[in-house]
This record gives C-alpha cells, sequence and structure tokens, in this order.
C-alpha cells in the first residue's frame, strides 16, 4: 500500500474512533427531529420580518432568507448544544439574530467593494451610528439593532474590545484569496476567525466567561472553522482561496485527535460534553465525503427550507 493508501486508511480509523468515543449523539439526533422547530419559529418571529422590511426583489429575498435560516439551523445547533452542555439558558431569538447578523456580516466584508464599509464597521463596533449604503447593510443594522435591544451592553462591557479584535482578523482574512500566507498565518487567521467568533456568539447566552472557558471555547470555534475549510476545499480551491485545508496543514487524523482531546476538557469542566462531543464528530465524518462531491450546486428552492436537511447542506454566500 502506498504513502496515500496508508494515510487514507489512518485517517478513516481515526474518524470511526472519534465518532465511536464521542457522546450525545443521542441529543443531536433530538435536535434535528424536534428541537430545530423552536429556531424555526424563533426566525419566523425576528429575522423574516426584517428580511422583508429591506429587501423588495422577491428573489433576493428568497436567496437571503435561505442562507440567514440554514445558517441559524447550523448555528442553533452548536448553541443549543452548548446551552445543554453549560447548563443555561437557550435563547432562540438571540441565537437566530446573532447567526443572522454573522452569516451577513461575513459576506458584506467577503464581497463588498465598498471602500470605507471596513470603518463603518468598525464604528458600529464601537457603538457608533451606522449609516447604510444599500439594502444589505440597512438588513445588517436592523439585525445588530434587534440583538442589542435584547441584550443591551455597558460602554465598558468586554464584548466590544471582542467584536473589534474579530472584525481586525476578518479583514485579515481577505488576504486569503489569491495570495500566498504563509501555513502559520493561515493558522492564526484560521484560530482567531473562528474562535473569536464562536466567543462572540456563545457570550449572548453566557456574557461573561472565565479565561478558562474562553480558551475552550476559542479552540472549538478553531475546530468548526478548520472543519468548514475542509468541507468547503474544493470550492475554495476553484476560487483560488488559501485555507489550512487547501495547504493540508491538519490531517482528518489529527483534527480527530484534537477534537477527542476537546471533549475530554469540556468534561472536565462541566461535567460533560453532550452534545458538542457528538456534533464535532458529525462534522468531522461529514469532511471527506463533502471533498468528494466536489463544488456543490445550490439546493432546490424547497430543499432550501427543509429545516432538517439544512443541518447538513451548504449554506450559500450573500453577494451584494
Amino acid at each position: 500500500m502506498g504513502d496515500a493508501g496508508h494515510h487514507g486508511l489512518r485517517d478513516a480509523s481515526a474518524v470511526v474512533c472519534c465518532a465511536l468515543s464521542a457522546r450525545g449523539w443521542g441529543s443531536v439526533l433530538k435536535f434535528a427531529r424536534t428541537e430545530h422547530r423552536q429556531v424555526v419559529r424563533a426566525f419566523d418571529r425576528t429575522a423574516l420580518p426584517l428580511i422583508e422590511q429591506t429587501l423588495r426583489d422577491d428573489r433576493r429575498r428568497h436567496t437571503v432568507r435561505a442562507s440567514l435560516l440554514g445558517t441559524s439551523m447550523k448555528v442553533g445547533l452548536a448553541m443549543w448544544g452548548y446551552a445543554s452542555m453549560a447548563r443555561v439558558p437557550f435563547d432562540a431569538e438571540l441565537s437566530v439574530l446573532g447567526s443572522s447578523f454573522t452569516r451577513l456580516y461575513d459576506d458584506l466584508i467577503d464581497h463588498c467593494d465598498r471602500d470605507d464599509l471596513d470603518i463603518d464597521l468598525c464604528g458600529l463596533f464601537a457603538g457608533e451610528s451606522f449609516r447604510p449604503h444599500d439594502r444589505l447593510e440597512e438588513l445588517l443594522i436592523l439585525l445588530h439593532g434587534a440583538i442589542a435591544m435584547r441584550m443591551p451592553h455597558l460602554p465598558d462591557d468586554p464584548i466590544y474590545p471582542l467584536l473589534r479584535h474579530l472584525h481586525e482578523v476578518q479583514l485579515r482574512s481577505r488576504r486569503q484569496r489569491n495570495s500566498d500566507l504563509s501555513s502559520a498565518e493561515i493558522v492564526e487567521i484560521t484560530r482567531g476567525k473562528g474562535g473569536l467568533g464562536m466567543v462572540a456568539l456563545l457570550a449572548l447566552l453566557r456574557p461573561r466567561m472565565s479565561p478558562r472557558e474562553h480558551d475552550l471555547i476559542m479552540e472549538l470555534g478553531d475546530l468548526f472553522q478548520l472543519l468548514d475549510d475542509r468541507h468547503d476545499l474544493a470550492l475554495d480551491r476553484a476560487e483560488h482561496i488559501t485555507t489550512s485545508a487547501t495547504l493540508g496543514v491538519f490531517s482528518l487524523t489529527e483534527l480527530a485527535a484534537r477534537i477527542t482531546a476537546l471533549s475530554n476538557r469540556f468534561r472536565a469542566y462541566y461535567g460533560t460534553a453532550h452534545p458538542l462531543s457528538a456534533h464535532l464528530a458529525l462534522t468531522l465524518i461529514g469532511a471527506p465525503l463533502a471533498a468528494r462531491r466536489g463544488r456543490r450546486t445550490s439546493p432546490s428552492p424547497v430543499a432550501a427550507f427543509r429545516p432538517p436537511r439544512q443541518l447538513f447542506s451548504r449554506v450559500d454566500n450573500i453577494r451584494p
């Protein structure tokens, strides 16, 4: 057996062992079968009216709705899982608003060519006013305002420096397109983007984390971002985006080992790793399958709003 076959067999074995050792599969199934409905209802109450208020074109409204709902489902599973593990209340509306804002913000950062957008967003995260220049920016501001209304922050709240740091990392991540960044730079950007993003989202459920919990959530977000890069490997190669996956920085064996180690840390800190251990393992299982599918097409209009399917399908980008 050649080196490629040997590595492939080792990776497959590591993925299977990770899945078998993971705990919380029943909880993931529960979310997919029933609990996801509270996310859908929260989306219809909070994000959907804002989409309909700002977007006039039917096709545009449909595309944005599908993207934000799909993201809300995926992120909702992670936030619901964290709430279960950390024994904090799960706020479906904040989960939907936070994930929808994050999705739209990421896409505006990646695809909008307005020169002063970066400055305006930096001001937004410093508590300053933001004058939108188009419908998508208007939607972004409405989502931000809805979050602030449900969860007001004092000027000295640690969320503000966190968001400013995250914004700086997001701007650096633009260099991943058509770039020759080193693997060390890619790893640093990936950890900042995934880790800080996860901390910001889970801060909606637990506003003030201990330093130890902050480190755990940084690792969780980093792993989800690394796995997401594995899922998008073919697409990123086609669009000339450099990621840890396109560079082959981490093997599936290494990612499986990190998931197992984080699950052990979860149990030591929270007393359980349910269901995020299984959620990570499920995402790991999907990575080689997604890579083999190549460049994916958009889901059909009917499938785009089929909630359980959205947990396991790719979410399309929103392009200005």
